[in-house]
């Protein structure tokens, strides 16, 4: 397999990753719809929509490999603000630490993984 197999494989699976993500929270809106955030306030239901729509155009992006760039961009700051609102694990202790550790994490991951997608499209 040649390296642009790979990196092929690796855009379609990003991509499908964000794209599944947005179509659920699209299927369970109504429980979606107005989160609260960490800081206690909650998301207006346009921005929470932003959002979903954001993770599947931004996935199609990525996995179709038209505008990678623009989308792999777009998915880093949704998940920075996702990560900030919802997961803030400085604001936890003890055993309600760990989820949010542990998506910060994962978050952190996918960042590192859309700039990979951004040098390889350069």
């Amino acid at each position: 397999m040649t390296a642009a197999l790979f990196i092929i494989v690796g855009r379609v699976v990003l991509g499908g990753f964000f794209v599944i993500a947005g179509i659920r929270n699209f299927l369970h809106f109504a429980e979606r719809r107005s989160p609260v955030t960490n800081y206690g306030w909650k998301l207006p239901t346009p921005v929470v929509a932003t959002g979903f729509a954001a993770q599947i155009l931004a996935g199609l992006s990525v996995l179709a490999g038209f505008g990678t760039i623009w989308g792999a961009g777009v998915l880093i700051v949704f998940l920075v603000v996702a990560t900030e609102l919802f997961h803030n694990f400085l604001m936890f202790s003890g055993k309600d630490r760990d989820p949010h550790l542990y998506l910060t994490l994962v978050n952190t991951a996918l960042v590192g993984y859309c700039l990979l997608v951004i040098g390889t499209s350069l």
